[in-house]
C-alpha cells in the first residue's frame, strides 16, 4: 500500500524539461518556439521566471537580465523549466547570441 501511494504521489509532480528552439511568438504569459520536434510549442511564462540574454561581445559574455518585452522573434533560445502533463512551465529562459558577426 505504501509503494502504491508513494507512485501515486510522484506522478503528480513536474518533471524537468529542458528544450531549445527558435523564437516565434510573444505573450505576456506565453511564448511559442519552433523545435526539431514541434513547430509551435508552447511555453508557460511565470512573474519568476529568469530571462537571460546574452550579447553578441568579443567572446559572447555580455549577460544581462531580462524580461518577456525584451524578447525578439527569431531569436534561439533555451527553456529550463518543467513538465506537467501537457503544461510546459519555463523557470528559465537563455537568448542565445545570433548575430552573424559573431567572434565564434
Amino acid at each position: 500500500m505504501k509503494f502504491i501511494i508513494t507512485l501515486a504521489c510522484l506522478c503528480s509532480f513536474a518533471f524537468a524539461y529542458k528544450v531549445q528552439g527558435i523564437l516565434k511568438n510573444i505573450n505576456p504569459n506565453t511564448i511559442s518556439i519552433q523545435t526539431n520536434f514541434d513547430n509551435n510549442l508552447i511555453i508557460t511564462i511565470l512573474p519568476q521566471t529568469q530571462i537571460e540574454i546574452y550579447g553578441c561581445g568579443v567572446f559572447g559574455s555580455n549577460k544581462k537580465q531580462a524580461n518577456v518585452q525584451d524578447l525578439k522573434k527569431g531569436s534561439i533560445i533555451k527553456v529550463d523549466g518543467n513538465k506537467n502533463g501537457s503544461i510546459i512551465i519555463a523557470q528559465k529562459i537563455i537568448v542565445e547570441c545570433n548575430d552573424q558577426k559573431r567572434a565564434f
